[in-house]
């Protein structure tokens, strides 16, 4: 024991001795509690705050209540008994915890401490684990659309507590998308990863102020969603889709730049070195084309200018991790990405693009002319002519070729849809759906015209007050109408003629047809004579537009009737539209005739 040691153990013991040895001093009118020692450096003052309900209010005087054994700090406290007891190495910190309650470190002998801002919390309540089950079991059975409404109404399903994907199985910590592509759910892991990067989701879940901050919040949930492992075998959801042989699964996930194709397994495996590997059947086609998508992809895009300012071009070849860099010079007109093909391999990609870009030529034969030599170059000739889909006409044929994935831009749709695919044949369904039931309720309204022209003509010998302004009614919608009045002559009740305009109509000749019209029959005519009669429904009004025409030749050969009734019926209208004008949408037809005349 050091002699400095030693001395504070004598001294100490000096003080329990002689307890006489306390004093109070008085210093500006305060009586300080202490004892005038000669102390070491490691003493400790004990500090005890008094609250103010018990201070005697009659004296002026403030007690302050520092003292440098525990066992007196101890009896005051236990005379207070809602008194606060705290130690300090520096006295002045002491006597103003005494005084105030509040620890005023000294900036001396303590560092400044710096406050942290820490996360913002979920609005939201933890589901619980009878909760989780449930939604587990709508993910593996596919189940989007209650999916969809789950997540939205509780964001908490996806993102835990600690801003990382929320665990359904504890366990293996399996998060939604583990499951998704175990199960092989190509359309559910597509839904979780778009939800999860949507920015709308992101501000449901933190708050549309709490989430502005310099981080991109989206990309980093997709990035955890895609690349974290599981417990057991340290696989993320490309393993899984891997191994398993779900080839639309790992397509849907290689789509994502974040995702990372090359990490391990707890055997130092990647993917590539185990595909298919619990798939019991052996396709070795399947697994080319595994194969094939983990490597890195390519997509041929479609370039257009705003307003078709300039003519459209085939662009690069490109990849998710090395993006188009479009629209370098502020000058020139934007242009944007309107049709793409892929996933592809970088040498398929230049194949497609090269025999996208220069088309086979028909070399017309001798004595034949140079216009049937034109007319047999179907490429050419839609590129030429059609110059808003010409191009995307063209790659959509060869995107079949190729038997790769095809997607272009549709306006009236706002996305980025094949229609020869389920997925666009759906969204087509449900617009055209919904412009039929709109169309509709306003034909049955005008279905009795003569009606409408009694009560109109009712109206004209009423008050003013009795004539209210109609609605706004479509230009088309009046033109449907006058159509059908074509041949009515309007009477009143009186059987005498409304004339509005009696020297316009006694200028008019009615005549009546001698026979009706002959019907032109096919056999999309047949199945559509049970059909109940409405108006006639396309894409932009009542009239077919290039748009219908478009998307008609974009269209599968076959549509089935009861799986999307309203493209069957829209589709009859625009065959039946195209016999009847048969020169108005194909100029190669046209084109023909004049050149044979």
């Amino acid at each position: 024991m050091t002699p400095t040691s030693r001395e504070s153990v004598v001294n100490l013991l000096n003080v329990k001795e002689n307890p006489e040895n306390k004093a109070n001093t008085t210093n500006g009118g305060d009586n300080v509690c202490d004892l005038q020692l000669n102390l070491p450096v490691e003493t400790l003052y004990h500090a005890v705050y008094i609250p103010l309900e018990y201070k005697d209010q009659s004296n002026g005087e403030e007690t302050l209540h520092v003292y440098l054994e525990m066992q007196a700090a101890l009896k005051v406290i236990n005379t207070y008994k809602k008194g606060r007891l705290k130690s300090f190495k520096n006295r002045s910190d002491a006597v103003a915890y005494a005084r105030t309650g509040t620890n005023k470190q000294s900036s001396s002998n303590h560092p400044v401490t710096v406050t942290i801002t820490q996360e913002q919390s979920s609005n939201f309540k933890a589901p619980s684990t009878q909760d989780l089950i449930a939604f587990k079991w709508l993910i593996e059975s596919g189940d989007v659309k209650a999916v969809k409404n789950i997540v939205w109404e509780n964001p908490r399903y996806l993102i835990s507590s600690g801003d990382t994907p929320a665990l359904l199985q504890m366990g293996s910590r399996y998060n939604a998308l583990h499951i998704a592509a175990k199960k092989g759910k190509p359309k559910m892991c597509e839904f979780l990863l778009n939800t999860v990067g949507d920015p709308k989701f992101m501000q449901r879940h933190y708050g549309e102020d709490k989430c502005k901050t310099y981080l991109n919040l989206e990309q980093i949930m997709q990035d955890l969603y895609l690349n974290t492992p599981d417990k057991g075998l340290n696989e993320t959801p490309l393993h899984f889709a891997v191994k398993f042989g779900f080839k639309d699964v790992v397509r849907v996930l290689v789509s994502y730049s974040q995702c990372i194709k090359t990490l391990k397994n707890k055997y130092e495996q990647m993917p590539v070195d185990i595909i298919c590997n619990r798939k019991r059947e052996e396709d070795e086609a399947l697994k080319r084309e595994i194969r094939m998508l983990l490597e890195d992809q390519f997509y041929v895009p479609v370039l257009r200018t705003e307003g078709n300012a300039c003519p459209p071009i085939i662009g690069e070849p490109f990849s998710p991790n090395n993006p188009l860099n479009l629209n370098k010079d502020p000058i020139s007109p934007h242009v944007e990405v309107r049709a793409f093909a892929g996933p592809m391999t970088k040498t398929q990609a230049v194949e497609f693009r090269k025999k996208w870009k220069t088309p086979p030529r028909v070399t017309p034969k001798k004595g034949q002319g140079d216009a049937p030599g034109i007319m047999n170059s179907p490429s050419i000739v839609l590129r030429l002519q059609d110059t808003e889909k010409g191009l995307e006409r063209v790659g959509r044929d060869l995107a079949e070729e190729y038997q790769v994935l095809w997607k272009e831009y549709w306006p009236f749709l706002k996305d980025f849809v094949d229609f020869r695919s389920d997925d666009g044949l759906t969204k087509l369904e449900r617009y055209l759906e919904q412009r039929f039931k709109n169309k509709e309720q306003l034909f049955y309204s005008t279905i009795n015209p003569i009606n409408n022209v009694h009560a109109l003509a009712n109206c004209e010998s009423e008050p003013v007050s009795c004539q209210q302004t109609p609605k706004k009614i479509d230009a088309n919608d009046i033109q449907y109408v006058c159509d059908k009045l074509k041949m009515c002559s309007l009477t009143t009740d009186d059987n005498t003629e409304i004339d509005n305009n009696e020297e316009d109509t006694d200028s008019l000749e009615f005549f009546t047809p001698p026979s009706s019209p002959e019907l032109v029959q096919d056999d999309f005519d047949d199945d559509m004579q049970d059909a109940e009669e409405g108006p006639l429904i396309f894409i932009e009004g009542s009239s077919p537009t290039k748009l219908d025409y478009a998307v008609y030749t974009a269209l599968s050969f076959t549509i089935c009737p009861d799986t999307y009734p309203y493209i069957y019926r829209w589709r009859h209208d625009m065959q039946l539209a195209m016999k009847r004008d048969p020169y108005r949408f194909n100029k190669t037809s046209l084109r023909k005739k004049l050149f044979t005349n």
